[in-house]
């Protein structure tokens, strides 16, 4: 499920200008269902100093869960997709379906290690334990990966060759860490940071 606010080109093209919300369901009802209580809802929030309303009056958000009721895909992987106009911006609100890859499983020496197709891309990471997941760190920063150990920014950390690794190549991988009988193991989170639109604009001269 993707909502986006849009806003026109000097076309009068509508071009992406913000994400509101990117989630994932497991069926194609569970999305509709999340899709129409999160448009129930009327919260669409914008960033920035725009005087767009980012809560819709009810009569706007049932106009938009009518339209969204009503529109259509292309019956492949594009279930629905509404473009709905507020103010000078639009807001686009899509479900479409998509087949998430399959996770690896190997060793961290192992060449079919996913963390390996991470290395060189700006990633953050999160050191927890396993259920009830306390968090224990956070770091960001490009990934270094060598023989034995994974640096991101100024956090080092060694993993033996046979520590397990899961996880979905260029995406994110998981290094569990054993920490003995009764315990759960600690988690190295590793995920790939998606460039955000300042990020991927052109830049311009002086």
């Amino acid at each position: 499920m993707w909502a986006d606010w849009l806003e026109r080109d000097s076309g009068g093209h509508w071009k992406p200008h913000q994400s509101v919300l990117q989630r994932s369901f497991r069926t194609r009802e569970d999305t509709l269902l999340h899709a129409e209580r999160f448009i129930s809802r009327g919260d669409f929030p914008m960033s920035g100093g725009s005087a767009t309303p980012v809560t819709l009056l009810r009569n706007r958000r049932d106009a938009l869960l009518a339209a969204f009721r009503e529109a259509e895909g292309d019956g492949v992987t594009l279930i629905r997709e509404v473009i709905f106009p507020v103010g000078e911006y639009a807001l686009s609100l899509k479900v479409t379906r998509e087949r998430l890859a399959d996770p690896i499983r190997a060793t961290f020496g192992s060449a079919a290690n996913p963390l390996r197709s991470l290395a060189g891309q700006p990633v953050k990471l999160t050191v927890l334990i396993e259920h009830p997941y306390d968090v224990l760190e956070r770091a960001s920063g490009h990934l270094d990966l060598g023989d034995r150990a994974a640096q991101v920014g100024a956090h080092t950390q060694e993993f033996a060759p046979g520590t397990p690794v899961t996880g979905v190549p260029y995406r994110h991988a998981t290094v569990s860490v054993p920490r003995g009988l009764l315990k759960k193991p600690l988690l190295y989170r590793y995920e790939v940071v998606e460039p955000g639109p300042e990020d991927t604009q052109a830049p311009t001269g002086p």
